[in-house]
């Protein structure tokens, strides 16, 4: 599925498994990767889309993080809602009733989970129904933050340390690798390791590294942005 990230679900409904968004078509997708919610908007809207002949269920919220489920400070509306057949859903993201730190974006996780509709009656209390949750990025991006969002994947800093590499973020946003090579040669990234907070650091666990780095954050829109150039220096730190 390249549309969203895809967590697998189980839900007591009637249904062996549901197809959702693959490169053949067929299923429910989510029609963006990430959502930007600045301060000041009165709502962002996000299209569940169905090319099955099936109806689907789906279940929409703002969670904390990966791990923390409890529902964030934004409302979406509908929060449950049937995406029949052939047919597109528009999911209302609502302004945070809590307040947010406003010297840097903070995120949060559209949670998504899509189960197939019942369409007979429950026959056993054991049957279960294998959906799917698409889990889309919320970045909470407030007022006046400087420099623009635009103008920031070549601020990342890059240094040597024993396992690898720290990146450093010193811009008040989230920033996500999209590419990263060491003379040429791509890098494979975990999951955990692509995005850097704003104003912290990691290190990123890559071996036979070479002098000449380039990477390409993912903007905005979901695509790569320009390619930026570091050459690392000799390692400042061991550990930390």
């Amino acid at each position: 599925m390249t549309q969203s990230s895809v967590v697998l679900i189980c839900g007591l409904l009637t249904v062996s498994s549901v197809a959702l968004a693959q490169n053949n078509g067929g299923g429910v997708s989510l029609e963006q990767t990430r959502v930007i919610f600045s301060a000041g908007d009165k709502g962002q809207t996000v299209a569940a889309k169905n090319t099955d002949s099936r109806s689907y269920l789906l279940q929409a919220q703002v969670q904390n993080s990966l791990e923390d489920i409890t529902p964030a400070p934004f409302i979406v509306t509908p929060p449950l809602s049937l995406l029949k057949g052939n047919s597109r859903q528009l999911l209302r993201i609502l302004p945070p009733d809590a307040k947010l730190p406003n010297d840097r974006e903070s995120l949060f996780y559209l949670s998504v989970a899509v189960v197939p509709s019942q369409s007979e009656p429950m026959v056993g209390s054991d049957r279960l129904s294998v959906g799917v949750r698409f889990l889309v990025k919320l970045f909470y991006r407030p007022e006046g933050l400087s420099p623009s969002a635009d103008s920031v994947p070549c601020q990342l800093i890059f240094n040597r340390v024993a396992q690898g590499v720290r990146v450093s973020n010193p811009t008040p946003y989230f920033q996500t690798l999209g590419e990263l090579t060491f003379n040429g040669r791509n890098a494979v990234l975990e999951p955990t390791q692509s995005m850097v907070a704003p104003q912290d650091s990691h290190i990123i666990t890559v071996k036979g590294l070479g002098d000449q780095l380039s990477w390409k954050t993912i903007t905005d829109y979901g695509v790569l942005s320009q390619s930026c150039q570091q050459t690392l220096s000799v390692p400042q730190e061991t550990t930390r």
